[in-house]
């Protein structure tokens, strides 16, 4: 019985995918383009990041960092 009940799950599943391709292609279209965006984000913050520590690299520390136990 159960393999009938998801059968009919399935199936339902895959008309409505069927009769709502076009909205479902530009959720997805959409919602790659944010992911885009999003991932651009994180290039661009994780570049200053790196170049702002680079140049604290640069600086002479004057103090020494020791670890004691």
């Amino acid at each position: 019985m159960l393999p009938l009940i998801a059968g009919i799950v399935v199936g339902a599943v895959a008309v409505v995918a069927v009769n709502n391709r076009k909205e479902i292609k530009e959720k997805v279209i959409e919602g790659a383009s944010l992911a885009k965006e999003k991932a651009l984000d994180v290039q661009k913050t994780v570049t200053t990041k790196v170049e702002s520590l680079k140049k604290k690299k640069d600086i002479p520390v004057e103090k020494e960092i020791t670890n004691d136990k």
